[in-house]
Parts: C-alpha cells; structure tokens; sequence
C-alpha cells in the first residue's frame, strides 16, 4: 500500500478540512483505493481459508488421537460428533464409488436413476463434510495450548494467517475509509465550483499554505509589489441622464391670419433622472497586495487596497466602491467571483499585517 496511502496534506480552512489537491486528483485516488481494497479482500478471504484449512487439519489430528492428550469434558461431544461425521463422509465416499461403478453398467435408463442417487450422496456428503470442517476448526480452537507436535505446528500456523489477516484488514478498512472521505469532500468541493465557478475550497488551501501565486501584468509595480490576478476587463461606470416630461405654462395668440399661434412662456415638464451602466474603455483588471488597478486603452486607475470601501459581486462583473470617489468603478469581466474571492484574501492578509 505504500503507494497508494502517500497522502496530500489536508489544511483546515473555514470551510473544513480541504486536501490540497486537484479534484480529478481526489477522485483518481480514491477509485485507486478502492481497487486496492477490492484486491485486498480477495487476498484476505485466501488467508481466512488457509487458517481455516489449517486448524480443520489440526482438529482431524487432535479427533485421530485424542487418546495421545488430556481432552477436557466440554470438548467430548464435540470429538464423538466429529467422529461420527467423518465415518458419515467416508460412507457417502463408499456410496458414491459403488454408484460409478453401476453407471458403467447400467442401461440408459438405469443410469438416469444412478446419477439421480450419485446427486443425492453427493449433496448429503457437502454438508456432512462442511459441517465437520466446521466443527474440526472449533475442536483445534479449544483445545487445550499445548497438547502434541502435529496438532501444535497446525495451530501456530493458522495463528500467523490470522495475523496476517487482522493487520490486512486493517489496511483494507483504512484504504475504504480514505476513499469514502475524499468522495464527501469530492461532493463537497463540486458544490463550491457550482456555487463560485472555481474550486474555491482548494484555492483557499493553497492560499493558506503557500500564498497567491506571481502573475505577469501591464502594470509597473512599485517596491515589493507583487501582482496577484491580471484579467482582460471592461471598465463601465453609471452615467445619469435627464429628461422632462409633461407640463407647459403661457398663453398662445394668433399671429395675423396666417393661423398660426405664438405661445409666450415655457414648455417643460418635471425633470426624469435615468442611470445607465456604461461602458468606458477595454483594457485590464489588476490586483496586486498594495492596490487595485485598472489598464485600458484610453483610461487608468489606481487605488490603495486599503482605500476600498465596499465591493460588489455579479454575474458578469464586480463593482469598487473607494475613498474619495461618489460612484463606484465597474468591471466586466470573466471569473468575477474568482477575483473577489482572491481580493478579500489580499486585504485579509493586508488587515493582519
């Protein structure tokens, strides 16, 4: 097993317990566990067998001699029973030689009525055989430790088999164990990518182990600036728009007799204010540990991580609300979700420093 129990570490978010590693990762793992278990019991039953073989051969030693050891009173119905089915097995060997024997010279129909008897020996034999292996394995069990060096050298044996067999399903329960925890958390991660779009749960163990990954950026980075997420981004802001409805004032006279009128006065109704997000530029969203960027075409932003006031999440984008500004900044991009969840790491590691 020891390639199959190398294990990833597990790092405790506040989500639970996450292993640090891909989910095809997990699941290839698991289904590796799994077949190793399904072998191993395979191997586990042949040495469930073997012990059995041995301990059924010492109780047919210990019921041949049981004039050669002190047999205690509990185990004498047991040795007589035991003795009563081996002449039983042995008859119904007899039985089944006599019956080949009349097959062979037997007429068709005779041999029809000799196989229907050689099935009802054989299937009386099974069970007389299976139900002294079974007391034969009980006898060698309850015999006393040390009896005689036939029975002895059977019984040691069978006991290594069985520790063999105790330290197997060890592992196999173990092997069952990890496969059916990295199927929960396998569940549990899919509800998460389901939920954010990403493997959330996994990029919160690497970020708690080994920090966010360097990217390259279109952004001259100050002293000790790293830059943690760079994504092609449309930067749109609100923009308001005023009308007017309804409403006229004056009074109107006819000019000659042309038939048309002259209003003095003014036509204006109530003014109707309308926002609209608009898009400004093309460019990219950068996030680095000291700031929030944005690289466009014809526009550039910067901020201080620690100017941010309040960030929103959608579907396609995310808005930034900072110090110093009235609106927010928009920006429309892929993975939204994706860069909030590393911007609330960046100003959570910002706080604790």
């Amino acid at each position: 097993m020891t390639e199959v129990t190398a294990q990833w570490p597990v790092v405790q978010t506040d989500a639970g317990s996450v292993t640090v590693a891909p989910i095809p990762d997990l699941q290839s793992r698991a289904s590796q566990w799994r077949t190793w278990a399904a072998t191993a019991k395979a191997n586990a039953q042949s040495l469930r067998d073997q012990t059995a073989d041995r301990l059924a051969t010492a109780g047919a030693t210990l019921v041949a001699s049981s004039a050669r050891w002190s047999v205690p009173d509990d185990l004498h119905p047991k040795i007589e029973q035991a003795r009563s089915l081996t002449e039983q097995v042995a008859a119904d060997d007899r039985s089944a030689a006599a019956l080949k024997d009349q097959e062979a010279s037997a007429g068709v129909f005779g041999r029809l009525g000799v196989k229907h008897h050689e099935h009802q020996v054989q299937r009386d034999r099974s069970q007389a055989a299976m139900q002294l292996r079974n007391l034969l394995v009980q006898i060698a069990r309850s015999a006393p430790v040390s009896t005689f060096t036939e029975a002895d050298d059977q019984r040691k044996t069978a006991a290594d088999l069985e520790a063999q067999l105790s330290g197997l399903e060890a592992q196999i329960q173990a092997a069952e164990g990890w496969a059916s925890s990295l199927d929960s958390e396998v569940a549990r991660r899919k509800e998460a990518v389901k939920a954010m779009g990403f493997d959330s749960l996994y990029e919160a163990a690497v970020l708690q182990t080994s920090g966010a990954q360097p990217v390259d950026a279109p952004l001259v980075l100050k002293a000790r600036e790293q830059a943690y997420l760079s994504v092609p981004a449309t930067l749109a802001r609100m923009v308001t728009r005023t009308h007017y409805q309804g409403g006229s004032s004056g009074f109107s006279f006819p000019i000659g007799h042309t038939g048309i009128r002259y209003r003095v006065g003014a036509f204006r109704g109530e003014p109707v204010h309308q926002q609209s997000l608009t898009k400004v530029d093309a460019g990219t969203f950068v996030l680095t540990n000291q700031r929030v960027a944005y690289v466009g075409r014809t526009k550039s932003t910067s901020f201080a991580l620690n100017k941010v006031l309040h960030v929103e999440v959608y579907n396609d984008g995310i808005s930034v609300a900072r110090e110093g500004r009235e609106n927010p900044d928009f920006y429309l991009m892929q993975n939204p979700k994706h860069a909030v969840f590393l911007m609330n790491w960046v100003l959570s590691k910002q706080a604790g420093s």
